[in-house]
């Protein structure tokens, strides 16, 4: 099924977009296709002839995507792997955006920039954030998420650069997180540059959505590298060369107090 394409509404996606000013410079290290919509791929089984096999999905989507997909172009496939050949379009699809065997997924399971949800209730949680994270991840960042060429392990930060002679700030979020969106203003304003023992210091933001591609092992490395406690490993979250700082309250105090100390110079990434 096909929603109507849309132009992509900057303003109305301002309290969600990661559009701040980037520390990354150093490009892909392959070539990216860029789809001109968010593609989302609904594979179920049914096997019954009198039987909607997408009833339940689709009532996911009116409760919880309706309200999104004018942000974004959009084309929602739904594939029935008891339907003619399309098994082995569900392996194609397996292999070539998320580079699994098929016959290692749950089903129902839904596929999206190259992140898959298993089950009727992880898709019914992710649905949402997943689309706004696609989209932005596709239109604004230009990226498509293939596992099979992730960073891993110590090329893990390749794409980014912290300068040694730098206020560098690396900001951990997500798209939907209250605490994430009632910061955001201050996160757009941060200065370009901060006096530090009379001289002026450039600052540098990284902004990280963890729900985007594999950023889920980038913040796991930031928590283990800062030795962060169980109680504080969550998101929003900021790192410096002289720590972390969790939550709106502490990350405002910061934002706006706290800039300008030269121990937070000089952040090494994990």
């Amino acid at each position: 099924m096909r929603y109507g394409k849309y132009a992509l509404m900057v303003v109305a996606l301002l309290i969600f977009a990661a559009c701040g000013r980037e520390a990354v410079s150093v490009e892909e290290i392959t070539p990216r296709v860029l789809p001109d919509s968010v593609e989302m791929f609904f594979i179920y089984e049914e096997s019954c002839a009198n039987c909607d096999g997408t009833a339940e999905f689709y009532e996911i989507v009116a409760e919880r995507l309706s309200e999104h997909l004018h942000l974004h172009p959009n084309t929602i496939h739904t594939i029935n792997i008891f339907g003619a050949g399309n098994m082995q379009q569900f392996r194609n699809i397996a292999y070539d955006l998320l580079y699994v065997d098929a016959e290692t997924l749950q089903l129902p399971v839904l596929i999206v920039n190259g992140l898959a949800f298993q089950g009727m209730d992880a898709i019914r949680a992710n649905i949402g954030e997943a689309f706004l994270t696609a989209g932005h991840d596709l239109f604004v960042n230009e990226y498509v998420f293939n596992p099979r060429y992730m960073l891993t392990g110590d090329r893990l930060f390749d794409n980014f650069t912290a300068h040694e002679d730098h206020l560098t700030l690396v900001y951990f979020y997500r798209m939907v997180c209250p605490a994430c969106i009632e910061i955001e203003p201050l996160i757009q304003n941060l200065p370009e540059m901060v006096e530090i023992d009379g001289r002026q210091v450039p600052v540098d933001l990284i902004r990280i959505n963890t729900r985007s591609g594999n950023n889920r092992d980038r913040v796991l490395a930031f928590f283990e590298a800062f030795d962060v406690p169980n109680q504080e490993r969550f998101v929003p979250i900021i790192f410096t060369a002289a720590g972390n700082i969790t939550g709106p309250e502490a990350i405002a105090e910061f934002l706006t107090y706290g800039l300008g100390q030269a121990d937070q110079v000089g952040l090494q990434l994990p």
